[in-house]
């Protein structure tokens, strides 16, 4: 065995190769019907990034262009090549070309000769060509695209299924009919660009011996012990596969002979490596509760006689996942429980919703990607949900929330319409979803799969007034339940799955038609909440689920990121522009009439700042609001009402990134600039929370933690015990956290702390009353504090309570503490009369990098809602947006890359609340 390995290394080295590559990625021509356009363009990508190189069109996100250049969508556009084939075609030799990714309807044609029909983004067409190129020489290769909005139209015009469209989205309808992006026809949060395009890989082989073509890994625990299931595809030239093929997990160590000899007709070989009993392997954890241990699974084949080779890895994690639906209690009424538990450990999912990060793919790239994904998980996000909107993310996308630990709850391409169940759209959505499973199983990220976005929520409350309802259900479950299930199910056996999101789970929903009573009802499955009309400060006002799998508020993007794509008479909350760029009916309306609940608006007579002031005031409002509600769902993790609501596990806000700058639901913009908003979520998904709250006249004070307790929090008998068990460890000085979780658990001990609470009026930086607060915690959430806010004012001699504020924070042992909040005893607006206008400065700025600086900022008085920003300078601030108590204090700045400590100085602005008033 260790000779096999050995000779296939070395024919790796020498380059042995049977099989020919072409790659044909790189430049093509692309015209138009009339041929008024021949241009350049690159591959992979899409029709409006080559105009733009070619300079026929300028920034698509420029003012209204996304309107100017509609004329693009309606033109059929073919791209074109030739190609070089060295050699002639031997009669063993097969020849086949693989298209990762065309969009969407197209024909492909070699030398003037149709091959195939494509209709569907999401899969790879692999198309047999041997009849074509057989000889050496030059081969022609067009590839025709249909417009999309006339394809879809077309279609659209022979169904009974209504076209539907939002006239503030600017966009077009029937996008249902293809399988294609979905908001690229545009939604709430972007605009209209349905482009046309080679948008992923394309090349030809040329195949002599068997070539390995996709290789599904997919790890298994029974009966505590694990195994690896491997599933081989090969692409052959006579359908035949001959030869010796080895399976190795690398890290382990671990190598299984599978075949030796053996003649497989059907393309496809599995086996299954078992791992032995009490083999030392490291599970994969999310981030936040342990290590993102990978290994790498390899198979190596060796044709039968021949020197030719194929080799192909995957990477994979072992973990379980299990999604509990369990009665709540006795009572029937009270429900069941939706939470998941990640290798037997219960989690609560906080986190985001994703969508791509840009209109156009190809400009997408993995260090876009990595920087929005590693803001995710500086600010503490373990989870997201892949809406279903967008597209299956590209590998890297996975690759990087394996290694990053976020968990990915996976929905199929289906969003928020009513979906064709012609056998023509069934065929290629069953090759859609086999295909894209093969891809995604082995990916330990990813730990569930939802079957649609919304779509039965949609059907059930008929959001678009269909005729005939009934077919229309019918047709739901056809495609979802009758066509989607049975193929997620054949492939993956081991996650957890759910019929749409919304929805009241499985176990309900399968007695109920697949259509539940009420998707919105808290005592079972997930719910998705919006609701711009009411408070959403008051925790009053927020449902109380088991798990809120999408909600959020909007706000405007910042305004160096808006700037690049308006004119200066732009500059106007109330331009014509700014209501263009806002898709959401009503949005600009709303986000104001929610803001003067809580603060007077800007006075600036400038029109330009007071834009910028209210850009501020939105974001503000939207951060305090989803603060305001997934603390409320962290509280209630543990808690469950007389009326069976609580034991909520899961807080995923609506949504992390954006597709261009516009006013959305984002955390980060579409230039990488953090939101308050994103602040913010670095505190209240804080693996420690202290969150304060006011029901009624009532304080409350809950402690929220997802950490396994630092030995200084436990009990000084559990100490000793803790330090006696470490000592007589081989792992004293280092062991993986879930050996820590195991020795804390066996000791069954209460978490002990103490949470400081300071009483400030807004002109002093003393506060007049601290009140040290004990607590016990056997749970990861709990109150801790309760009582009636008079009482509160009373101890601290405070005798208008519009002028006092209470701080919090925990552990004493680090500065700054590791934990922070503050809260008004009123309406913030009630407030502002007494808060002092602040001059908060920069004082000093020092470089510990080139991409880390200290900066330092002194005030004269209390500030709240302090904002620092790096005009034009791509990084982040390890806290904004903050309450400055202190007249010093010292932040971090972390940049995306190397800057100049000068320019970064000359970047640095600051402004307070009290200062977008004149």
């Amino acid at each position: 065995m260790r000779m096999l390995l050995l000779y296939v290394f070395c024919l790796c080295l020498l380059g042995v190769e049977c099989n020919t590559f072409l790659n044909l990625n790189g430049e093509w021509r692309i015209s138009n019907t009339d041929k008024k356009y021949n241009i350049s363009g690159d591959v992979p990508g899409g029709i409006y990034t080559a105009l733009i190189k070619n300079n026929i069109i300028g920034d698509p996100f420029y003012r209204d262009n996304d309107i100017k250049y509609r004329w693009i969508a309606w033109e059929n556009w073919t791209y074109s090549r030739n190609i070089y084939i060295e050699h002639d075609v031997l009669e063993e030799e097969r020849v086949v070309l693989v298209a990762e990714g065309l969009d969407t309807v197209s024909t492909i044609y070699m030398n003037g000769q149709a091959v195939v029909r494509t209709d569907n983004m999401f899969v790879t067409y692999t198309i047999d060509v041997t009849n074509i190129i057989q000889k050496q020489g030059f081969y022609s290769i067009d590839i025709a695209f249909q417009s999309a909005l006339n394809a879809a139209n077309n279609l659209a015009n022979k169904s009974y299924i209504p076209s539907h469209s939002t006239p503030s989205y600017n966009g077009f309808p029937n996008v249902n009919f293809l399988r294609k992006m979905q908001y690229s026809f545009s939604w709430d949060w972007g605009p209209a660009f349905p482009s046309q395009g080679i948008w992923k890989n394309i090349y030809i082989q040329i195949i002599k011996t068997p070539i390995i073509q996709n290789i599904s890994v997919l790890p298994h625990k029974v009966n505590g012990n694990w195994s690896v299931d491997v599933e081989v595809n090969f692409e052959t030239s006579d359908g035949k596969v001959d030869g010796i093929i080895e399976f190795l997990v690398q890290d382990l160590k671990l190598l299984k002979k599978q075949i030796s000899g053996l003649s497989v007709t059907n393309k496809v070989i599995k086996h299954t490596v078992d791992i032995p009993p009490n083999f030392p392997l490291d599970v994969w954890w999310p981030n936040g509760y342990g290590n993102q241990t990978l290994y790498n699974l390899t198979v190596i084949f060796l044709c039968q006689n021949t020197s030719g080779i194929s080799v192909k890895s995957r990477r994979f994690g072992f973990r379980t996942v299990e999604l509990v639906e369990d009665p709540v209690s006795n009572n029937a009424s009270h429900g069941l429980t939706f939470y998941y538990k990640i290798n037997d450990v219960p989690i609560f999912l906080k986190g985001s919703n994703w969508i791509p990060s840009d209109m156009f793919l190809e400009r997408i790239t993995p260090e876009r990607t990595r920087r929005f994904l590693q803001s995710a998980v500086e600010v503490h996000v373990n989870a997201m949900r892949m809406n279903g909107v967008g597209i299956y993310e590209e590998d890297y996308f996975y690759d990087l929330t394996d290694e990053l630990g976020i968990m990915i709850i996976q929905d199929f391409m289906f969003s928020d319409a009513v979906y064709p169940v012609t056998n023509v759209f069934l065929n290629s959505v069953k090759t859609e979803i086999t295909q894209q499973m093969k891809r995604l199983k082995h990916r330990p990220s990813i730990i569930a799969w939802a079957l649609n976005n919304e779509n039965e929520e949609l059907i059930k409350l008929n959001w678009f007034q269909l005729k005939n309802i009934s077919r229309f259900e019918k047709d739901y479950v056809t495609l979802y339940i009758d066509t989607v299930r049975p193929i997620m199910l054949a492939e993956d056996d081991t996650r957890p799955w759910i019929p749409s999101s919304p929805s009241n789970g499985v176990s309900v929903e399968k007695d109920q038609g697949w259509f539940a009573n009420n998707s919105a009802l808290e005592t079972v499955g997930d719910i998705h909440f919006y609701d711009y009309t009411s408070d959403l400060w008051n925790v009053s006002n927020f449902p109380t689920p088991r798990f809120a799998a999408e909600f959020g508020l909007q706000s405007w993007c910042n305004f160096e990121t808006i700037e690049p794509v308006f004119e200066d008479s732009d500059f106007d909350y109330w331009s014509n522009m700014s209501f263009h760029r806002q898709h959401h009916p009503l949005g600009n309306l709303e986000l104001i009439m929610e803001a003067v609940v809580h603060m007077k608006l800007p006075n600036s007579t400038d029109v330009k700042q007071r834009f910028k002031d209210l850009i501020y005031v939105t974001q503000i409002n939207q951060a305090m609001g989803i603060r305001t509600e997934v603390e409320h769902y962290r509280r209630y993790q543990n808690e469950l009402n007389k009326d069976g609501k609580g034991i909520t596990m899961g807080a995923l806000y609506w949504q992390l990134v954006d597709v261009w700058q516009a006013p959305t639901w984002s955390s980060i913009d579409y230039d990488i600039n953090w939101k308050m908003l994103h602040y913010y979520a670095r505190h209240f998904l804080s693996p420690k929370l202290i969150s304060p709250y006011l029901d009624g006249d009532i304080l409350n004070i809950f402690m929220v933690t997802d950490e396994v307790p630092s030995i200084e929090e436990r009990h000084p008998e559990t100490q000793q015990l803790y330090f006696k068990q470490m000592k007589s460890s081989d792992i004293y000085q280092k062991f993986p956290l879930h050996q820590y979780v195991d020795i804390m658990n066996k000791m069954k001990e209460t978490i002990f702390g103490t949470v400081i609470m300071e009483m400030y009026n807004w002109s002093s930086f003393t506060p007049i009353k601290t009140w040290n607060i004990p607590y016990q915690l056997d749970k990861t959430s709990g109150l801790i504090f309760k009582k009636a806010v008079a009482e509160v004012l009373n101890e601290a001699a405070c005798f208008d309570q519009r002028n006092c504020f209470l701080y919090f924070y925990i552990n004493a042992y680090k500065s700054p503490p590791v934990s922070t909040s503050w809260l008004t005893l009123n309406y913030f607006i009630e407030s502002q009369s007494f808060i002092p206008k602040a001059k908060v400065v920069v004082t000093d700025v020092t470089a510990q990098s080139q991409t880390q600086f200290t900066v330092t900022l002194a005030t004269d008085n209390i500030a709240p809602f302090v904002w620092v920003n790096a005009y034009k300078i791509s990084g982040r601030f390890s806290d904004n947006g903050f309450l400055m108590k202190d007249p010093l204090l010292s932040l971090t700045f972390t940049s995306w890359q190397p800057v100049d400590l000068d320019i970064f100085k000359k970047s640095l602005t600051v402004k307070s609340f009290m200062d977008i008033y004149y």
